[in-house]
């Protein structure tokens, strides 16, 4: 079968929005069949290095990426068209149906089980760290952020609510924070933590903080994973899909059966999530 991984066109904001307008009707281009094979529309982002990104020869590359190939090669009937959407345009071009998959490292949520199908089996963990300005030295989980300033999180995303349920499960140790949609790169985060803006930073580590860190020298402790979510691919939910979703499911099982999820764990990475299951 042909696979397809072209080269990306970066889909977001209101020209997205158009767009998905645009191609409210297209069922048969999204969902072409070529010799029995359906065309399934992935969509990815374009610059989380190293869950996924574009390398500088304009193709898309990365921990997901390369899972998302290897289950491609898997499923006979299906061939992946991979292209790079930022995330809330990717999310809402799965509401619609303009994509069929989208891979961003995401978590099960009760929202997201009631709108989209979601494999059994999932293609990583996110492993929740702390990063801290350097003088401090003994955080080992969200209750030794009490009184200390947390940079904002994205109001109603992973860290959001990680530190929401902290809050509600530990009403002895609140933790006090804001919430930002200011769309800071994770380097600048982590330079207002490294500066003292904020004495520290709850980020999944699969956003490549540790590499920034070591490539600019930032003056940042990093914390043992304070929580681990393992994560999903997320599909169109349809009935048509039901099939689709079981299947990826399957190639999942097996690719971790075989290593390859630990393999490219440890290669983007630099360690096997799977051993924090």
């Amino acid at each position: 079968m042909v696979k397809n991984y072209r080269k990306i066109p970066i889909i977001s904001g209101l020209f997205a929005l158009m767009l998905l307008g645009a191609c409210g009707g297209e069922e048969t281009d999204k969902n072409a069949m070529a010799d029995g094979v359906r065309s399934i529309e992935v969509a990815v982002p374009p610059d989380s290095k190293p869950l996924s990104y574009t390398d500088e020869n304009g193709e898309l590359t990365g921990y997901e990426i390369e899972i998302l190939k290897a289950v491609d090669e898997k499923l006979k009937d299906f061939s992946f068209d991979l292209v790079g959407v930022h995330d809330s345009a990717a999310e809402i071009g799965l509401d619609t149906g303009k994509y069929q998959m989208i891979a961003q490292g995401l978590f099960r949520s009760p929202t997201r089980e009631e709108k989209y199908l979601i494999p059994d089996q999932h293609n990583g963990a996110s492993l929740m760290r702390v990063y801290s300005n350097e003088k401090f030295t003994d955080i080992d989980s969200l209750g030794d952020l009490v009184g200390k300033t947390i940079s904002p999180p994205t109001p109603s995303g992973g860290v959001y609510n990680l530190l929401m349920a902290h809050n509600k499960e530990n009403p002895d140790k609140e933790l006090k924070f804001d919430t930002s949609d200011a769309g800071l790169t994770v380097a600048e985060r982590l330079k207002d933590v490294e500066s003292g803006k904020y004495d520290v930073l709850v980020l999944p580590s699969n956003l490549g903080a540790a590499d920034i860190i070591e490539m600019q020298s930032l003056k940042i402790n990093i914390s043992d994973p304070v929580k681990v979510f393992p994560t999903f691919f997320m599909i169109h939910n349809s009935e048509e899909n039901q099939d689709f979703a079981s299947q990826v499911s399957t190639a999942l099982s097996e690719l971790k059966e075989e290593g390859m999820l630990s393999e490219l764990s440890i290669k983007y990475y630099g360690e096997d999530v799977f051993l924090f299951e």
